[in-house]
């Protein structure tokens, strides 16, 4: 068996999962450009191999054709949107993830974002470094009503971060199984209600077709003047053009982005002061990072020993 490693870093919050790896006896090639693979640039590594521990690289039909014998892509994350799961399907190609993994660490993000920007820590931050000593006025959590859409794995946790806070909380979600579940100081209401009632709003929904540009030019014109937004699921949910123009009209407060359309991220919200821009750290905590690591490794060599994965990606999002 070949294992390629394809993300980057591997095994630097705990040697466990390389451990694991390489207690197999298997052949394990490690990604040669100490970088995120570029789309291009994984087909080439795929041949010969049999399992992948995949990062947010490109896995499309395209780059899979050059997979000879590939039986698994075992991603170390949550998302999926970087996987064609149907032609995986199709070809025989387990997928996993780690779907629990890293929820504290975007939940925790999150929750750092939100008191960031209604204290404007950032901008105050700039004024002092610039010389100016701008006490600047920002409200606390319980004065503010925040809209939480999509309370899955993460959304529910960032709602439990708040309760100490007592703010007014408002959640929707799309999908039916989730939507109006029991949560405590939560009132679940439509996607417009939130939107025109809430102060800060906090996006925690999946990226599929139906989910693309969610935050669009139409949504935001809904929203309250200076309401701010915080995307921290993934970046082609928000529509950045749109994003722009309401920041540059201050029709939106602020935002905080740690999920870009195109990553690394090379545009104008770089240059806007209401604006915290993180390079997709949410799962940068060394405890979530390392138990995603492992639950990909584990997982991976399930696979190829022929038993069933903790958690099948394909089942579940195409079951």
């Amino acid at each position: 068996m070949k294992i390629l490693v394809a993300t980057h870093p591997f095994g630097d919050t705990g040697r466990q999962p390389l451990d694991l790896l390489e207690s197999t006896g298997w052949e394990l090639v490690r990604n040669p450009y100490g970088r995120r693979l570029k789309t291009g640039e994984v087909g080439k590594h795929l041949q010969g191999v049999d399992g992948v521990i995949a990062g947010t690289e490109p896995y499309t039909a395209e780059t899979l054709a050059q997979a000879d014998q590939l039986k698994v892509i075992a991603r170390v994350g949550i998302g999926l949107d970087s996987v064609d799961l149907a032609h995986c399907r199709d070809r025989g190609i387990r997928v996993t993830y780690t779907p629990e993994a890293p929820s504290d660490g975007v939940a925790e993000l999150t929750l750092a974002n939100i008191i960031n920007l209604i204290r404007a820590v950032h901008e105050s931050d700039h004024s002092v470094r610039e010389g100016a000593w701008n006490r600047l006025m920002g409200r606390l959590v319980r004065e503010v009503t925040i809209g939480v859409i999509g309370v899955g794995r993460i959304g529910s946790r960032v709602i439990s971060l708040l309760q100490p806070f007592q703010p007014t909380i408002l959640a929707t979600d799309t999908n039916p199984a989730v939507f109006g579940r029991p949560l405590p100081n939560v009132r679940w209401c439509g996607v417009d209600e939130l939107l025109q009632r809430s102060d800060v709003i906090t996006v925690h929904i999946p990226l599929n077709a139906r989910n693309r540009h969610f935050i669009n030019r139409d949504r935001m014109a809904r929203m309250r003047t200076g309401v701010l937004l915080i995307n921290t699921a993934r970046g082609p949910v928000v529509d950045e053009a749109a994003l722009t123009d309401a920041l540059i009209q201050r029709h939106l407060g602020g935002a905080a982005l740690d999920v870009f359309e195109s990553e690394p991220y090379e545009g104008p919200l770089a240059r806007m002061d209401n604006v915290v821009l993180t390079a997709h750290i949410g799962a940068s905590a060394r405890a979530s990072r390392f138990l995603m690591e492992l639950g990909a490794a584990e997982d991976c060599v399930r696979v190829l020993r022929g038993e069933a994965p903790m958690h099948d990606a394909i089942a579940d999002e195409l079951d």
